[in-house]
């Protein structure tokens, strides 16, 4: 990704600056944890509590454990996010393209690239707008992920794409991970998925540059199943 269009991903997506994440942005995620640590361990303790009997350096004892696990797991993602963005820039997480292209033919363009995607299923688009498709959970993969193009016509004759991946939890995982991690570091932890998502986003760009001269419409096949129209 060029330096012009890695700034155009990072005002796009504030987490892609390398400064995004600070010392005291660790806060938030221990303050989540030490409520939910103590939470989950108090459960028992106040079990305990009704029968009679105290564990109370069992919860305790937990809770710290539970706490120090995840003080250094938000320090390994805070490395790793950082350590790409600083060796690859904002491409190792989104991919920003600039086809020349109407709008119209650019849009079904990136359809047909949804294709090239392994277990991919239509979530749901807006013509000429928004793409979003779903990667299905296999053996290697124990949770779906989703695709987001985005789209920006220059002019008549040029368009931007912006494509994003990441993971799609259940609305009860999403809640939990948002609640402890808190609002900054949610995003990272979505889109740390080893080379993943690197791979998924050249499989879409390089089939945009391998098809530059786009004259007909995409038609879609039974791969994506029922689709969801905005």
């Amino acid at each position: 990704m060029t330096e012009d269009r890695n700034q155009l991903a990072v005002l796009d997506m504030p987490m892609l600056n390398p400064d995004f994440i600070q010392p005291q942005d660790y806060l938030r995620p221990l303050v989540g944890m030490t409520v939910y640590s103590l939470i989950f361990a108090g459960t028992p303790y106040a079990l305990g509590i009704l029968s009679g009997y105290f564990p109370l350096t069992f919860p305790l004892g937990f809770a710290s454990m539970m706490i120090g696990t995840f003080l250094i797991s938000a320090m390994v993602h805070h490395y790793i996010w950082w350590k790409r963005l600083k060796t690859q820039g904002a491409a190792a997480f989104v991919a920003v393209e600039n086809l020349d292209l109407p709008l119209a033919e650019a849009f079904e363009l990136c359809l047909a690239a949804t294709t090239q995607l392994r277990n991919a299923k239509m979530e749901s688009f807006e013509d000429g707008k928004s793409i979003s498709v779903r990667i299905q959970a296999d053996f290697f993969n124990s949770t779906d992920r989703i695709v987001d193009i985005k789209f920006e016509q220059l002019d008549e004759n040029k368009t931007r794409i912006f494509i994003d991946y990441s993971a799609k939890l259940t609305a009860f995982r999403s809640f939990i991970i948002e609640k402890v991690w808190g609002p900054k570091w949610a995003p990272i932890f979505y889109r740390l998925d080893g080379k993943k998502n690197q791979e998924t986003l050249s499989q879409i760009t390089d089939y945009l540059q391998r098809v530059p001269e786009w004259n007909h419409k995409y038609v879609y096949g039974d791969s994506f199943g029922d689709r969801q129209v905005a």
